[in-house]
Parts: structure tokens; C-alpha cells; sequence
């Protein structure tokens, strides 16, 4: 919500320097064909997609991959392109690495068993708030520890081209803050025990040294560097690898486990795929089965995909047989936990295409810039008297060495994972920051000289974009406050299944519909308002009258949200479950909960918990030759499933 906000209040201010200026302030660059075709190419799966709401706003909690927040980083991305100079860029490094520097001391205090999350939240400065173990691998702000690792590592390198720019003077004041700002970030990122996150490390650790040595060790360099490599390159390396070993080896880390091997096995806390361990791989594996088989599905999928963002929706349609047999069989899979595979079942062969261009054009930009630069500090060294520009050429240069190599580290991350909104902001906004490096001191427009020779139409278009900036404003904030009443109505639910306290229940129900007004579009809060309707309802059965308008709200909102999301097999779920509890209220509603079930089936063939249900179903309707062959069915696709083991011992009693 944030992003959308800032980008809202950026489109308002660029728009009003344009009518300031009575001109278009756009900047062309390389990438902006590479854009438009991705942009062009999502849009086209967003058309013939399975769910075109998922596919234009992205997947509920995640707003991001939908087609919205893709315009909404392109935007950003010539926003700044077009806005921005050097100094600007020099000045947003600062505060990002600030930034940076703030979340690290949190998850850094996270791994002591003190989280500042659980302080606000219920008063007590420790981790006893948290369901997920934050001590062993920290994830601070991020909710998850590979996002901390990827934004982690992604701004690594800044700080050792901030040291290269200072020549390693050690005893300088700047030299030791960069040093202790990279170790503060190398430490959270060893606490995270990401392994995809170190993997990035390694990688774009040797691109950036090898980039910095060629553009040191050229077969004719300057003037300024023949005899070799300076000085301070070697120390450089040195620290770095004491550092960065000395580090690893003190740490617990995937990378010391693999060299020392640890006596005691680790008990993960949470999903496989977020927590690690082997089991993992394994998981990966599977997930990324299905997201080829959905590629190969039919045409539409080969050459378009089924939409952007709906991978949770058609991966239960090809889901393999295999993810059973998993610890995490029935968490829902929103991602193909590779970024480029969830490309490819989702937006086809056109939309990956599209997207691998995009990233070597951004690549060949680097690379352009790179090249562009040492050709500068050449030819600026064989001139006498040009000492300040060929510095200024030195740090520009190690500067795109350092976002070189903390872009890469995104693609790596994402290959072993997905995107979020802050590494996807990077991925566009690096390669532009490398851009500005280059980019003149932009115009500054004085209010008073501009407003003196504004025309009528210019103030109109004015008040237009203030207008139109506040009336999206609204929008956004209305977005964010129910999502906020949707949050609160989670944590009511909860409590009602923990306490079975019936004012829980009333509250849930209450945050539930207050969620729903603000955002009456969202699939995800028609089904689980209704869930909490049913539940309301038969709390409320000596009520009759508010009963079965409660029943009946119920169902209708079940309908909106499975007519939105018509894949969506937890809709579906839902849906049963509700008319399961309403079946106390009226039997009949069991017959409408077996359709609900059976139509399930058809969008995730391969899910044990649905014969389940319609065996419960069926028993209570006193079906139970058909009840037994879908428990059966149910064992047939997870043999281990206690849950139907259970059902069929009662009925062998």
C-alpha cells in the first residue's frame, strides 16, 4: 500500500513540474521499449486469465505481480530516471542504506530474543509473541527470512564501493562506518540462514571484485593506474575475506553446517520452504513439477499462461500427486517458489520471454555503463589537470560495480523463491539509479518565475492532478483500512476457535463486515465473511429471524466470492464449510455443500481433504456405502491421512 501511496504522491508532483516547466519531462533510455513489451505482455495473459481480479491487482496479502503493481514499478522506474540526478541518487543511497542499517539492528535484536514487534504489540521487549522461531533465523520487518536475505544482500556492496571510494583509509571516520554498516548487514544476513541469500552473496561477490580488478588491470590502462592494481585493492580483498569468513565461521549458517557438520539437528518452526532444512529441496521440486506441467497444460497456458498472479489458482488443477506425501500438503502454494518458473505457467512462453529480455536489457545496461565509464577514465587521464574528474569517474564507476552486483543477487534470490515488493522496487530502481549517475544536475523551477506566466489552462490542469492525486489517495487509504478490519476480524476468529468465547465471534463477524464495505471486490473477504455469517447464524439459532438472514448472507456471500474467483479451491472450502454448520439449522443445505464439493474436485483433482469432505457429507446424510468410497478416495491420494483412517475404522465398528 505504501508503494502505491508514494507512487501516487510522485505522479502528482511530476505532473505539476510538468505543467510548471509548459513541457513533457520524460527521459528516454534503453529500457523503455524492454518495458512497454513486458507491460504488453502481461497485459494480453491479464485478458484471458483465469481471474482477471488476481491478474490486475495481484494475489490478496501480496499486491505484487498483478498487472497494477507492475505499472505502478515502471512508473517508478522512469519517474526517476527522468527526475533524478547524480547528487539525487548519491543522497536516496544514503537513506537506503539507512534504512537498511535500521532493519538489520532489528532482526540483529530479533536473534537475542528481543523483538521490537512484541513490544508494541503486547508490551514485553522478547520473541513471545511470535508463532514462528525469529531467533533462529530472523526475518525483523520482512515476514520471512529470505526476503530479508534478498533485500539484505541486495544493498551489501554499497558500502565496499563507499570503502574503495575512500581508498581503504582505515583510520578515516567514513571508512570505518562503511565498514561496520557492511559487517551489521553481513551479520543479519548470516542470522537469517537463508541459503539462497548466501548463495547470491557468493555469486555477485566475485562479479563485483572481477569488475573491479578489470577495470583496474586493462591491458592499457590510464595513466593513473599503470603498474597494476592500487594498493588499496588488495587490502580490500583482504578485509573483505577476513570479514566475510571470520563471520561465517562464527555464526551458525547453512554454509559452516556444511563444513562443520552440526551433532544436533535443528527442529524447523514453520512451512518447509520458509523454515529450510533438506525437506525443502524436496518440496521445490515438486511445486516447480507443477509449474511445467501447467506451462505444457494446453495452448492458452504454453503461450500466455493462465494469468498473472494466479499461480495458487491453476496449480491445484495440475497439482502433482506426490505433494501428498509432504509435511506441508495442505498449505496453499501462491508461488512456484521460483520467480521465472512462476513466469512461465502464468504468463506463458510470451510474458517469460518478455520478462528474460527485460532483465539482459537491464544486464546490457550495466555493462553498457561500465564500459561507457572506463572508456571515460582513458581518455580523461591521458589530459593533465583532470584529477577531480577522473576521481569523479572512479566513484561513479565502483558505485555501478556495487548495484551491478546487488541487482544480480535479486535474480539469484528469485530463482530460489519469488519476488516481494521491495525486491521488485530494486529491480526496476537499481538500473535506473546507475543511469542518474550519468545525468546533468536537472532543472529546478522556481514557484514565483512559474506561476507568473501560467495560463488559465495550466491552472486547471493543476487543480485536475491535485484532484485526481487525492481522489486515488482515497482510494489506496480506503484499501489499506479494510485490510485492516480484515486483519482484525483474523485475530477475533481466532480467538472465538481458542476460547469459544461467542463475543469473539460477534467481533469477528463484526471487523469481517466492516472489511467487506471498504472492499466489497475482494473475493477473500466475501468467503471468509461468510464462514464467519455461518458461524453467527447458528450461534444465533434462537433467533430464527436473524438466523436465516445470517444463513442466507452466508450463502450469497460464498456465491460472490467463487463467482469472482471461480479456481479457487479454498473459496469452495469455505463455502462447505459453512453450509455444514448451517446443516444444523437445516439439512438440506448438505446437498448444496456435496455440489460445492464435487465442483472442487474438478479444479484440484488431487486434494485428499476433498473426498474427505463429501464422505463426511455423505455419512451425515446417511450415504455410507458412498461415504466409505470417498474416504477410500481419500486414502488413495495420501495414504497416511489419519483424518479418513479414522472415518473408516468408525464405520467398520
Amino acid at each position: 500500500m505504501l508503494t502505491y501511496i508514494i507512487a501516487i504522491l510522485i505522479a502528482c508532483v511530476w505532473a505539476i513540474k510538468c505543467i510548471l516547466a509548459k513541457k513533457i519531462i520524460f527521459k528516454r533510455t534503453a529500457l523503455d521499449i524492454p518495458l512497454l513489451l513486458f507491460l504488453i505482455s502481461i497485459f494480453l495473459s491479464l485478458i484471458f486469465s483465469i481471474d482477471t481480479h488476481v491478474s490486475w491487482y495481484g494475489y490478496y496479502s501480496r499486491w505484487n505481480g498483478g498487472l497494477l503493481s507492475l505499472i505502478t514499478y515502471s512508473f517508478l522506474y522512469w519517474a526517476y530516471v527522468s527526475n533524478m540526478d547524480r547528487k539525487d541518487t548519491l543522497l536516496i543511497t544514503h537513506f537506503s542504506l539507512l534504512s537498511a542499517v535500521i532493519i538489520a539492528i532489528y532482526g540483529t535484536f530479533e536473534h537475542f530474543g528481543h523483538s521490537a514487534s512484541c513490544f508494541l504489540v503486547t508490551g514485553s521487549f522478547d520473541v513471545s509473541c511470535w508463532v514462528q522461531d525469529v531467533q533462529n533465523r530472523v526475518y525483523a520487518t520482512m515476514g520471512q527470512p529470505n526476503w530479508l536475505a534478498a533485500y539484505t544482500v541486495s544493498l551489501i556492496f554499497i558500502p565496499i564501493s563507499n570503502l574503495l571510494n575512500l581508498k581503504f583509509l582505515i583510520f578515516n571516520f567514513k571508512s570505518i562506518f562503511n565498514i561496520l554498516i557492511f559487517n551489521l548487514l553481513f551479520i543479519t544476513l548470516l542470522f537469517t540462514k537463508s541459503r539462497s541469500g548466501l548463495l547470491a552473496f557468493g555469486i555477485s561477490s566475485v562479479v563485483f571484485w572481477g569488475l573491479y580488478f578489470l577495470k583496474n588491470n586493462s591491458p592499457r590502462p590510464p595513466l593513473k593506474l599503470r603498474g597494476g592494481v592500487p594498493m588499496y585493492f588488495g587490502t580490500g580483498v583482504i578485509l573483505f575475506i577476513i570479514c566475510t569468513l571470520g563471520l561465517t565461521f562464527l555464526i551458525k549458517n547453512p554454509i559452516r553446517d556444511l563444513v562443520f557438520k552440526p551433532t544436533v539437528v535443528e527442529k524447523s518452526v514453520g512451512p518447509a520452504l520458509e523454515s529450510g532444512g533438506t525437506e525443502s529441496g524436496s518440496i521445490r521440486k515438486i511445486v516447480w513439477k507443477g509449474a511445467v506441467k501447467i506451462w505444457l497444460g494446453n495452448v492458452k497456458n504454453f503461450m500466455i499462461g493462465s494469468g498473472p498472479e494466479t499461480f495458487a489458482q491453476v496449480y491445484y488443477q495440475y497439482r502433482p500427486i506426490e505433494h501428498n506425501q509432504t509435511s506441508e500438503w495442505e498449505l496453499l502454494y501462491n508461488k512456484a517458489h521460483n520467480e521465472f518458473l512462476n513466469q512461465l505457467a502464468t504468463t506463458g512462453i510470451l510474458g517469460f520471454g518478455s520478462y528474460l529480455f527485460l532483465l539482459g536489457s537491464m544486464l546490457f545496461s550495466f555493462i553498457n555503463k561500465f564500459k561507457h565509464q572506463t572508456s571515460n577514465i582513458k581518455s580523461n587521464s591521458k589530459i593533465k589537470n583532470l584529477n577531480f574528474e577522473l576521481d569523479l569517474s572512479f566513484v561513479n564507476l565502483n558505485f555501478v560495480i556495487a548495484l551491478l552486483a546487488g541487482w544480480l543477487t535479486i535474480s539469484v534470490t528469485n530463482f530460489w523463491g519469488f519476488s516481494v515488493v521491495v525486491t521488485q522496487i530494486l529491480l526496476f530502481l537499481l538500473p535506473a539509479m546507475a543511469i542518474t549517475l550519468y545525468t546533468e544536475e536537472v532543472q529546478r523551477f522556481k514557484g514565483s518565475k512559474a506561476q507568473s506566466s501560467l495560463l488559465p489552462l495550466h491552472y486547471l490542469l493543476l487543480c485536475a492532478s491535485a484532484t485526481l492525486s487525492l481522489c486515488a489517495l482515497w482510494l489506496v487509504t480506503r484499501y489499506w483500512y479494510s485490510d485492516f478490519k480484515y486483519a482484525n476480524g483474523n485475530m477475533a476468529q481466532k480467538g472465538y476457535q481458542e476460547t469459544q468465547d461467542p463475543q469473539y465471534l460477534l467481533l469477528a463477524y463484526q471487523e469481517y463486515y466492516d472489511a467487506f464495505q471498504g472492499n466489497s471486490s475482494e473475493p477473500a473477504l466475501a468467503s471468509d465473511l461468510s464462514l464467519s455469517a455461518a458461524y453467527l447464524a447458528l450461534a444465533m439459532r434462537n433467533q430464527a429471524t436473524a438466523s436465516s438472514q445470517l444463513a442466507a448472507q452466508s450463502l450469497s456471500l460464498s456465491q460472490i466470492a467463487i463467482k469472482t474467483s471461480p479456481n479457487h479451491p479454498n473459496y469452495y472450502k469455505n463455502l462447505t464449510r459453512s453450509l455444514i454448520l448451517l446443516s444444523e439449522l437445516d439439512d438440506s443445505y448438505l446437498d448444496t455443500a456435496k455440489q460445492a464439493m464435487q465442483a472442487a474436485a474438478i479444479i484440484s483433482p488431487t486434494d485428499p481433504r476433498i473426498p474427505y469432505y463429501l464422505g463426511i457429507i455423505l455419512q451425515a446424510q446417511g450415504s455410507t456405502p458412498e461415504a466409505r468410497l470417498y474416504f477410500q478416495k481419500s486414502l488413495n491420494l495420501k495414504p497416511d491421512f489419519l483424518d479418513a483412517t479414522n472415518q473408516l475404522q468408525k464405520l467398520d465398528k
